[in-house]
């Protein structure tokens, strides 16, 4: 009998793996976290801002990475917000001609600073929702990795606690705020769209990775849907 071999020649090995490679390609191809955007409160909106999101984000190739990616640039544009929120603020308060002549005497008779007007109902209630969002997403500045479960809870309170918008979601596009007052608003909008995919793909990553939810949300949560005074 004509000798035989038990073992696989290499010809014979190669369509197994390649069916092999394909699977795991099709696998990680599949992930598509634009996917979450169906499980938002605002399902619109979340489709507008997806394809502004950068390919950090896009491209995650799954929950975890998602969800990382997202908090880090969520917080950059909060951030992003609150510096050009304060700095607006500090422009108007600085107007005040007693603080002028008190803290910017180099100001004083520039009829172009001192007639500024104080600072709208729109910019403070921006500027004090952008930071209670900030407080929100820092916990109070614990452990990253003890952060997920708070967030989680904040955000499901935030977002389903039948808390009224703010001032600065529902109220400041509407015409009858400043420009930069628009502008700001725009940014929070943006910024709670981001919360709101944030929202969506928080319960998938505290599944996969066996983290279990809190049940003391922050007092920030409602300052931060309660309308301005």
């Amino acid at each position: 009998m004509a000798g035989s071999s038990s073992l696989a020649s290499p010809r014979s090995l190669q369509l197994p793996l390649l069916l092999l490679f394909l699977l795991v390609a099709a696998a990680i191809g599949s992930y598509d976290p634009k996917a979450f955007c169906s499980k938002t409160t605002d399902v619109a909106s979340c489709l507008r801002v997806f394809p502004t999101l950068p390919d950090i984000v896009t491209k995650a190739q799954d929950n975890k990475e998602l969800y990382k990616r997202l908090v880090r640039y969520c917080s950059f544009k909060t951030y992003e917000a609150r510096s050009l929120a304060e700095s607006m603020i500090a422009t108007t308060t600085a107007a005040n001609p007693a603080n002028i002549a008190t803290f910017f005497e180099q100001w004083k008779g520039d009829e172009a600073i001192t007639t500024k007007t104080p600072p709208g109902k729109c910019l403070l209630s921006c500027n004090k929702t952008i930071g209670e969002v900030d407080a929100i997403l820092t916990c109070g500045h614990t452990y990253m990795e003890d952060r997920p479960p708070i967030i989680h809870q904040n955000l499901t309170v935030l977002f389903h606690g039948g808390h009224p918008p703010s001032l600065c979601k529902s109220g400041c596009l509407d015409g009858s705020s400043s420009e930069g007052e628009a502008l700001l608003a725009t940014k929070f909008n943006y910024i709670w769209s981001l919360l709101d995919l944030m929202e969506a793909v928080l319960p998938e990553y505290l599944s996969e990775t066996g983290t279990a939810t809190t049940t003391v949300p922050s007092p920030d949560v409602a300052a931060a849907a309660a309308p301005a005074p």
